[in-house]
């Protein structure tokens, strides 16, 4: 396991230092930030060996501490946001986030939410252990509330990747507790039906996330299409020894009445458009204004004006709120089977993805390393998910099995919801890939739980009694 978790470290490493090289020749090793990482990764090998040190169930005592300590401090955080308060060099907005504590004296920050997501396990394993009471519909409430207090302290700092993990690693723990799944499914089912509600109570930045992701297949359709246009009129000027025809030459009024209604006519823009209907919340933002102009210019027969407003929206969704996302996809695309090379990728050597280091740290290793190097991350993150399923197995206590059901979760949850994001199967939410982006609370967290999941591995305690969790319906 350790020999696959090094190698996701060494992915990490390798694509930070490329990502840091975007914008003219490469950097020396020590001017990027992949020194700091590997000074991260140094501290984070210290702490995964603390954690192997005491018995994992001399520190299962401490779970409910810990999990108070964690929730104390995201309090402060949502305390300090929700009244505007700051300690200079200590706590300030980030981003326009209470997400980060600094470390006084030095450059670093801990991200409180990190240890949260621990502690979190830590706390419900240790709860879940010798009860079944969860086996009742109310008996759910307990655990229920224990992931959704970090969760709406976290979502309002506001981190909606990080708050996005609690409930899937809560799932995974219920279920491997034996928890009836008609109850997880009712739940599940009440989740999907309060969807709309959550959308349209959003603020506006925060919708624009999930609507600039709907859209994107649509902005896409519509730009490749132009190009196309544009390619066939280059070569057709080419060939005749005439000039290049204008872009709005290319297209034919027919062609482009056929293109506003394949358009509006997708299943995304659909959605999308009824979504909008149902929001009560005034809109301020920059994406109202360009939605109500598009609406405005939607109301009349399709035709030449109304292939004109879409255009321009299309390029303002591509060049703006779904810039990064855009950027992201060129970079895994271009990558093809083997990879563009090493320091050679266009997205990173030009500095055109944005947090390429952090939250876009796989399509950096995608665009370098290919088709090839993509699978071979993700396969690296099924050894990890594997070895931990195989320690569960093989343990008889109750609070071990459930801890690393948790750190196993954890690790699906996270590495499954960042890839999904960068290549566009889920909104961006600013949630890191964990072993492999850049940050010291990420990497020492990460490591932190592996050493728990070890822990766990190393003493697998066996008890003269019936296996736990094993109930009969």
């Amino acid at each position: 396991m350790m020999l696959a978790v090094l190698a996701l470290a060494a992915f990490g490493v390798a694509g930070i230092y490329a990502a840091e090289c975007g914008g003219g020749e490469p950097a020396s090793f020590t001017e990027t930030r992949a020194v700091f990482q590997l000074v991260f990764l140094g501290v984070a090998l210290v702490v995964f060996g603390a954690a192997l040190l005491p018995g994992y169930t001399r520190l299962a005592r401490w779970s409910y501490w810990f999990y108070a300590f964690s929730v104390a401090a995201l309090v402060l955080l949502a305390a300090m946001r929700f009244f505007r308060l700051e300690i200079p060099g200590i706590l300030y907005p980030t981003n326009n986030a209470y997400s980060w504590i600094r470390i006084p004296g030095t450059a670093q920050k801990v991200q409180p939410s990190e240890l949260a997501k621990i502690a979190f396990i830590m706390s419900l394993a240790y709860y879940l252990r010798y009860r079944k009471n969860y086996r009742r519909f109310a008996g759910l409430l307990v655990p229920f509330a224990m992931a959704l207090v970090p969760t709406a302290l976290v979502l309002y700092q506001p981190d909606l990747g990080t708050a996005m993990l609690f409930l899937p690693v809560l799932f995974l723990m219920l279920f491997a507790a034996g928890a009836r799944g008609k109850h997880l499914a009712a739940i599940v089912g009440l989740g999907l039906l309060c969807v709309p509600v959550f959308y349209v109570s959003m603020h506006g930045y925060q919708r624009m996330r999930i609507d600039s992701w709907l859209l994107h297949g649509c902005a896409e359709r519509l730009r490749f299409a132009v190009a196309d246009a544009e390619h066939v009129a280059e070569a057709e000027a080419r060939a005749a020894g005439g000039p290049t025809a204008t872009v709005a030459a290319r297209l034919s009024d027919d062609e482009k009445t056929t293109l506003v209604r394949e358009i509006t006519g997708m299943w995304r823009f659909r959605l999308w458009r009824l979504a909008t209907h149902l929001v009560w919340k005034e809109d301020a933002s920059d994406f109202a204004a360009v939605r109500k102009n598009l609406f405005a210019a939607l109301e009349h027969e399709s035709g030449p004006k109304q292939f004109t407003a879409l255009q321009k929206f299309s390029k303002w969704l591509l060049d703006d709120p779904s810039h990064q996302l855009f950027q992201a996809k060129i970079a895994v695309g271009s990558g093809g089977l083997w990879g563009r090379g090493w320091l050679r990728g266009t997205q990173t050597r030009h500095g055109l993805l944005p947090e390429a280091a952090t939250d876009f740290i796989f399509p950096v290793v995608a665009e370098q390393f290919g088709y090839l190097g993509a699978v071979a991350v993700v396969l690296l993150y099924g050894l990890v998910c594997l070895f931990g399923v195989d320690v569960s197995f093989s343990t008889t206590e109750p609070f071990g099995k459930l801890l690393v059901v948790g750190v196993v979760a954890l690790f699906a949850a996270q590495s499954f919801l960042n890839i999904a994001m960068s290549i566009g199967l889920m909104p961006v939410t600013g949630i890191t890939l964990p072993l492999m982006s850049y940050g010291g609370s990420s990497l020492v967290s990460s490591f932190l739980a592996l050493g728990l999941l070890s822990n766990v591995a190393l003493r697998r305690l066996y008890l003269i009694a019936p296996r736990p969790f094993e109930w009969r319906e």
